[in-house]
């Protein structure tokens, strides 16, 4: 059972004070987001984001020991985390009790061989990504399926792997 004030887990009077408290500040319309990454060696890499670290991995061969997911595994994840956030996030604000959540996200990427060396066809990146949500919620399909076309059109890990992103390399040698 909810503690009075809460929904979802979360404090609803909280959720809005730091809503309005980010729109307040201009500042934050175009966070900022940083990370380091650390190599342990082989194919293994030690991410550094905020107070949080995490092992990225890509397997050697096909037969090797896989201990951490590889990068486009996290963005896949980082997906999939992103939509339901924003899925509850949007279900929250409009009252409505989510009871259980799942995302199950499906890619393929356009040739994964030219990241290899082994193509020079067409390109690494995803080609494409399906994201089904399986959800229970105190609330008819129809706003429910507004909550999640929301929460899909809003997302921004969705609409960073959806639009062209300028990045910008750089070298230093130390």
């Amino acid at each position: 059972m909810a503690e009075p004030g809460q929904l979802n887990g979360i404090d609803l009077q909280d959720l809005e004070e730091g809503l309005k408290e980010i729109g307040e500040q201009e500042e934050a319309r175009h966070a900022r987001k940083r990370s380091r990454i650390q190599w342990l060696g082989g194919f293994r890499f030690n991410s550094f984001v905020r107070n949080n670290t995490f092992i990225v991995e890509e397997p050697a061969s096909s037969t090797a020991q896989e201990q951490a997911p590889n990068s486009m595994e996290y963005v896949l994840g980082a997906l999939g985390a992103c939509l339901a956030t924003g899925f509850v996030l949007n279900a929250t604000r409009r009252g409505i009790s989510v009871h259980n959540l799942e995302v199950a996200l499906d890619s393929s990427q356009d040739n994964v061989f030219a990241f290899f060396g082994l193509s020079d066809e067409g390109h690494p990146g995803f080609q494409q990504v399906r994201a089904k949500l399986y959800v229970q919620a105190d609330s008819d399909e129809d706003t429910l399926k507004e909550v999640w076309e929301q929460a899909v059109r809003t997302s921004p890990v969705g609409n960073s792997l959806a639009r062209v992103v300028s990045i910008t390399p750089e070298l230093s040698v130390v």
